[in-house]
């Protein structure tokens, strides 16, 4: 494996080593207690590393998924890991044991690909989002369903807001619904279409990802403003929408078409926002923004992020990047054409 260059210290953050992985990877998520680091592979498995030292040991994977494991998601005890695949299957692993057998699995949970998927805060319910335009509603404990939600396009991005009263989802036209947890009937809209672009007879774009302020009083959205189908070009967006009002009260959006899409989100204690993108072959940065300024506290370039998670202890970012200088697909080499990769950026974060 060819080593993976090392990103030079930027503002806040400093690198401490960068993990080498043969496997790409769709997402990674850190248990609550800090000990476990998971990721999502396109290999149907989940690659799992000891988080509690700074070796970051490599553990077995979970095997048993059938296509691209794309999220992954701690339960609240540390004990029980949540995933779903581009199969449509969704499943609950023993997250440490060292030959897990699934808990439970749904091989149909969803008509082919899951995209997102979101646990309650209170750890009882699971909320997958797909392509077959529905949201689907499970108990955590077995996996039956509740109910599904049904939309008009396919679903991308759906999150619980930190009371665990209310669901968000985002689709592929740039629509955010809100659901009531309770009646399980939508209470209002978001507008974020500029997040969809209908190019020629091709529609690209969708919201990716979301994330709630520690307080719950800001929503965030992550996508891209798309200027081209095809092989898209597009500009990172943030919307960030006052919960009470609906309103979009501040807009991030980068400056090249070339960043492609903001993949994933989430808020430094300190109260800034932390965001990876991902577009052109090769494009992609990790950036830190207080939402209302207008430059970011920090701009780090780094090949096709697709997914970050800071550890409990809000002094350690782990960043899934792409192997640097591949153009997106490797180069042959006589009878071989090697795959890409996703080496871990790991990172000391300053914090006030």
């Amino acid at each position: 494996m060819p080593p993976t260059p090392k990103a030079k210290s930027n503002g806040p953050i400093t690198p401490v080593k960068v993990l080498p992985n043969t496997q790409q990877l769709c997402s990674i998520r850190c248990s609550p207690d800090g000990k476990l680091l998971a990721g999502g592979t396109y290999e149907a498995s989940i690659r799992r590393w000891d988080a509690s030292t700074d070796d970051y040991k490599v553990l077995p994977s979970i095997k048993g998924h059938d296509g691209w494991v794309q999220q992954v998601v701690f339960h609240p005890d540390n004990k029980q890991l949540f995933a779903v695949d581009s199969f449509g299957k969704l499943a609950a692993w023993p997250a440490a044991e060292p030959e897990p057998k699934p808990l439970w699995a749904v091989a149909d949970a969803h008509d082919g690909w899951i995209h997102a998927l979101a646990l309650s805060p209170d750890g009882s319910t699971l909320a997958s989002a797909g392509r077959d335009r529905t949201v689907r509603l499970s108990t955590a404990a077995d996996g039956k369903l509740i109910t599904k939600l049904s939309h008009p396009e396919a679903v991308m991005a759906v999150a619980f807001h930190p009371d665990g009263k209310s669901l968000v989802t985002g689709d592929f036209k740039g629509i955010i619904r809100q659901f009531d947890m309770t009646s399980h009937k939508q209470v209002r809209e978001f507008d974020a279409k500029q997040m969809h672009l209908k190019y020629n007879i091709q529609d690209v774009g969708g919201v990716r990802c979301f994330t709630f302020d520690e307080k719950g009083t800001t929503l965030v959205a992550g996508g891209s403003v798309p200027a081209t189908g095809g092989f898209v070009t597009g500009t990172t967006l943030i919307l960030a929408c006052d919960w009470q009002t609906g309103k979009t009260v501040h807009t991030i959006k980068g400056t090249g078409d070339k960043d492609g899409y903001v993949y994933d989100m989430a808020f430094h204690p300190d109260g800034y926002l932390m965001a990876v993108s991902s577009g052109q072959p090769g494009s992609g940065r990790l950036f830190f923004q207080k939402l209302g300024d207008p430059q970011p506290l920090m701009n780090q370039l780094l090949p096709n992020c697709h997914s970050l998670v800071l550890q409990p202890s809000g002094t350690r970012l782990i960043v899934a990047s792409t192997n640097a200088n591949s153009s997106g697909n490797g180069k042959p080499k006589g009878d071989e054409y090697p795959g890409n990769f996703t080496p871990l950026h790991v990172f000391d974060v300053a914090k006030s």
